[in-house]
């Protein structure tokens, strides 16, 4: 028996703090496993996009994939917004946690190149809305809420250390061959 989290199903929530590879994580799970991916932060919140959807219309965006597809993996932190939508009904909520160090790298890199090709990203950045700041103040607010989580609903599964995505996604490559 293996200490290495196991999938139960094909309805996966995504979740983790800023820079923690989620999204890159999301979709290579989801070319794997040949199943659709919901990106969250494009529909709540994008600065790449120049803004967002109405929270309402972001879930009906999300209920309309979810209602479209009977496997998918939904990949964001928006699941206490979704906790009718997507949560009750996942199989399996992965926890992607990432050492400090790699996700303070991630998004410093991230805002970094935000800065240089994004406008209005600077002033964000420079008025309050900083994304660095946001990270570490959010970080162990979650961190202690995410623990928790993975004691009392077998669902949560966390993926943690410098590779624990790359293991599980070797993991499940191996399963599949298998198969």
């Amino acid at each position: 028996m293996t200490s290495e989290p196991q999938l139960s199903g094909r309805r996966i929530q995504v979740i983790g703090v800023i820079g923690a590879g989620k999204s890159t994580f999301a979709r290579q799970l989801g070319k794997q496993l040949s199943i659709p991916v919901c990106e969250l932060d494009p529909l709540f919140h994008d600065s790449r996009a120049g803004g967002s959807l109405s929270e309402a219309d972001a879930r009906r965006s999300v209920q309309t994939f979810v209602e479209l597809n009977d496997e998918w993996i939904v990949n964001g932190n928006h699941w206490v917004q979704l906790k009718d939508v997507t949560y009750s009904i996942a199989t399996d909520i992965l926890w992607i946690d990432t050492p400090l160090p790699l996700t303070l790298w991630r998004v410093i890199t991230r805002t970094f190149w935000e800065v240089l090709t994004i406008p209005g990203v600077l002033r964000r950045e420079l008025s309050g809305g900083s994304l660095i700041a946001m990270s570490l103040r959010v970080r162990a607010k979650k961190h202690a809420n995410f623990s928790k989580r993975t004691k009392t609903d077998s669902r949560w599964k966390r993926l943690s250390g410098w590779n624990g995505r790359g293991r599980f996604l070797a993991r499940v490559r191996d399963e599949l061959r298998a198969a």
